[in-house]
């Protein structure tokens, strides 16, 4: 077995080294990214699990603040999860359009009640008030305008 054999075998032994560490790197990020995946997935999970809330009025006594313009609306939190009533996570629409609201809380507790104030002229008749949550739990409530 002549030198230029084994030089020619170390580099070969050398190269495979290489590359199997090259590619148990590539596997190992690899399962890292799907392990964070996973853990974002199973989070997201959890908020929709845990997000549920009630609109508790009356419906045949839902007030109407002639002052500010907007109907007063109650809105619990029946979830496990904290709930955030901003306009990013919230969407309220009366018969079929989103309309502007606010809220006397930034977000509410499981437990929790807050105090919706859902912008529009003073309606008549049946009136449907839907309540949608960043992770898709919608609420509908009917009262008479």
């Amino acid at each position: 077995m002549g030198f230029g054999e084994v030089a020619t075998h170390l580099i070969i032994f050398i190269t495979a080294v290489i590359i199997a560490s090259s590619a148990s790197a590539v596997m190992f990020i690899t399962v890292q990214k799907i392990a964070i995946e996973a853990n974002e997935q199973g989070e997201n999970l959890k908020k929709l699990v845990g997000t549920d809330f009630e609109i508790i009025n009356d419906p045949v006594n839902v007030v109407y603040n002639s002052t500010l313009g907007a109907y007063i609306i109650y809105l619990k939190n029946t979830g496990t999860e904290e709930l955030y009533t901003t306009n990013k996570t919230l969407t309220v629409m009366l018969n079929g359009t989103v309309v502007d609201f606010t809220s006397d809380k930034v977000s509410i507790k499981p437990g929790e009640t807050a105090t919706l104030y859902v912008y529009t002229p003073q309606l008549s008749g049946d009136v449907r008030l839907s309540v949608i949550s960043d992770v898709g739990v919608k609420k509908t409530f009917e009262f008479q305008g």
